[in-house]
């Protein structure tokens, strides 16, 4: 009875393990957004968003493309600027990646971010290809509405020195869509909107403010050489 007991338990366990290996493992969000940022490109016009599963590879590739409408570098309107499309008529964010069925990111050289438009800040036209990244890390989260997010590191464009090194990237699906998670299997969803956002752009530092001790110090100072003077004569007369 005892060895029957014990074949049962392992079985039972093997079903377990088994069971949890074949289940599909779902991707999470590489992290919230750490607060307002500049600058802050959002985009509020409809774009897409597809990803194929390749049997063969057990990876799949994932694309989304939308439309960028408001650039804001600053907290004031006047630092609000609409990306306007190039001469040519193209206005738009592009991102590939290769992912494997667990929704982590493949190294491959196809992964890539760009950022197309015609932009006016401070009086200067900048156009063409405007933002250029490599992505280095993604993540995911079903529901309604769906996110996906990736952190980039920054290798060109017109406005390379106005994001910093890295950049922020979420996009936000309509309620509607066919993502529940898995990676091992096909599915789209409608963007409904996106941030991309310069959390480390080379933003001026204000000057601080003196705390009291650096004054008390200052006035410390100043006491002690009005003193050191007010004797220096006295001590040459001696």
């Amino acid at each position: 009875m005892h060895r029957m007991r014990n074949f049962a338990g392992k079985a039972s366990l093997t079903f377990l393990v088994s069971l949890v290996a074949a289940s599909p493992v779902c991707a999470e969000l590489i992290h919230a957004p750490g607060g307002r940022a500049y600058p802050d490109l959002a985009g509020a016009i409809t774009g897409s968003q597809s990803y194929t599963f390749h049997p063969a590879t057990q990876t799949g590739t994932f694309q989304v493309s939308n439309t960028p409408f408001l650039l804001t570098t600053g907290p004031s309107v006047a630092n609000e600027a609409v990306v306007q499309p190039n001469p040519d008529g193209i206005r738009n964010q592009v991102v590939n990646l290769t992912l494997d069925q667990s929704g982590q990111l493949v190294s491959d050289p196809n992964n890539s971010y760009s950022l197309y438009g015609t932009v006016v800040l401070d009086g200067k036209t900048f156009q063409g290809l405007l933002l250029q990244g490599t992505p280095t890390a993604f993540g995911a989260q079903p529901g309604s509405p769906t996110l996906f997010n990736l952190d980039l590191k920054v290798t060109g464009g017109e406005l390379a020195q106005a994001f910093g090194p890295a950049v922020y990237l979420e996009f936000q699906s309509k309620t509607s869509s066919s993502f529940d998670g898995s990676f091992n299997r096909s599915f789209s969803t409608s963007i409904n909107s996106s941030n991309t956002l310069g959390y480390q752009s080379r933003a001026p530092a204000a000057v601080p403010e003196p705390t009291t001790l650096v004054v008390l110090l200052a006035g410390g100072a100043g006491l002690v050489v009005l003193r050191s003077r007010r004797g220096y004569p006295r001590a040459r007369l001696e």
